[in-house]
């Protein structure tokens, strides 16, 4: 597949030193996001401390993230874009030393040692997710307890690790993996699976809208994640180092402006509509 790629030049850099490419690997619809939000914004990174927008899903506003705190550190740099298939193709380009920087926060347990680890973007229990069903779904009025729910055929992405642990560890046991062609929402809308575990998005009803349909979260019922997710920065790469230092630089100043934590809410990772939702004891391997 050939890379797209898009150079931008960051005006808001200190350092006297020729500028340092960032090449950043993603998604190709979420690096479109990111430019349409951007120019929204009026293309100026470091006045941005508003990120409602029609683009600002979790992912684009994490990418957004990842570039302002760059812009926030004292490193000259340029950034370069290269679209990827799929996430398991853009973790390998980082940790083989093709690409600098993945585009948006990953689960800690993501990193090995060929890879920097920034500074907590979410930080551990605050990441939630949970249970969609169609409109039409009983499960939405009927009552139901904890246990009844986690007898319940739950359905995720094959690929999605961190998502089958955690439901794993909160006590269920009846969990289905699709394929990353198989569309969780698709298979909702003709009724092959019941359940979809998905995150919350940032919307007054908490639903989730797409072509197939709208789908609704069971209500008083969520997950919550123990690990934390942070940007990756590859050890490979001939400026990893420098380019890790400065994400975390920016991310620091970011953080007592309380850019970050607006940015967790805008985008829909802090759900103060879900706030009182009972979330399942999670069990160790000790318990277990």
């Amino acid at each position: 597949m050939k890379a797209w790629i898009i150079s931008i030049l960051c005006l808001f850099s200190f350092s006297s030193l020729a500028s340092i490419e960032v090449s950043i690997i993603g998604d190709q619809g979420t690096i479109s996001n990111y430019q349409q939000l951007l120019e929204l914004k009026g293309n100026n990174l470091g006045t941005i401390d508003d990120y409602h927008s029609p683009y600002s899903d979790r992912a684009t506003v994490s990418l957004l993230l990842l570039v302002q705190a760059i812009s926030f550190s004292d490193l000259n740099f340029t950034i370069e874009f290269k679209a990827s298939p799929n996430t398991g193709r853009s973790l390998r380009e980082v940790k083989q030393g093709d690409v600098a920087v993945y585009q948006a926060d990953i689960w800690e347990s993501d990193f090995d040692d060929s890879t920097y680890k920034s500074v907590a973007i979410i930080a551990p229990n605050t990441f939630e997710k949970g249970f969609y069903v169609s409109s039409n779904s009983p499960l939405l009025t009927q009552p139901l307890s904890l246990e009844q729910l986690k007898e319940l055929p739950i359905s995720v992405g094959k690929t999605w690790h961190q998502d089958i642990a955690q439901l794993e560890q909160s006590g269920f046991t009846n969990i289905n993996t699709l394929n990353r062609n198989q569309s969780l929402l698709g298979m909702l809308s003709k009724e092959r699976i019941q359940i979809a575990f998905l995150e919350f998005p940032n919307n007054p009803d908490l639903a989730i809208h797409d072509s197939y349909g709208s789908f609704y979260p069971i209500p008083n019922y969520k997950i919550k994640f123990q690990q934390s997710r942070h940007f990756m920065v590859s050890k490979k790469h001939p400026y990893g180092a420098e380019i890790a230092q400065a994400i975390d630089q920016g991310l620091t100043k970011m953080a007592r402006l309380g850019l970050i934590e607006k940015a967790m809410r805008q985008s829909g990772v802090k759900q103060e509509r879900v706030k009182h939702w009972q979330a399942p004891e999670v069990q160790t391997p000790e318990q277990n």
